[in-house]
């Protein structure tokens, strides 16, 4: 008997502790991995749209100097 009433006092403490400080923790993980990745993932984006900015401004200017470039060269190459 009293080996039944301990392994009802754990099954006890298991269930109605245990699970809910597990599903707690569970939450509490899954809330801080969805802010870390979506703070990363806005890092990321904010990184992609200036390359992406800093090339439509920088590769057309590379282009037009290496055009003009070849151009004024004392003999032609191409």
């Amino acid at each position: 008997m009293r080996k039944f009433l301990k392994f009802v006092f754990i099954s006890a403490l298991v269930l109605f502790v245990g699970v809910p400080v597990a599903f707690l923790v569970f939450v509490l993980g899954m809330a801080a991995l969805g802010v870390t990745l979506g703070i990363a993932g806005a890092i990321v984006g904010l990184m992609f749209a200036a390359l992406k900015i800093a090339l439509m401004i920088i590769l057309p200017i590379v282009l037009i100097w290496w055009v003009a470039k070849r151009l004024m060269a004392p003999e032609r190459t191409y």
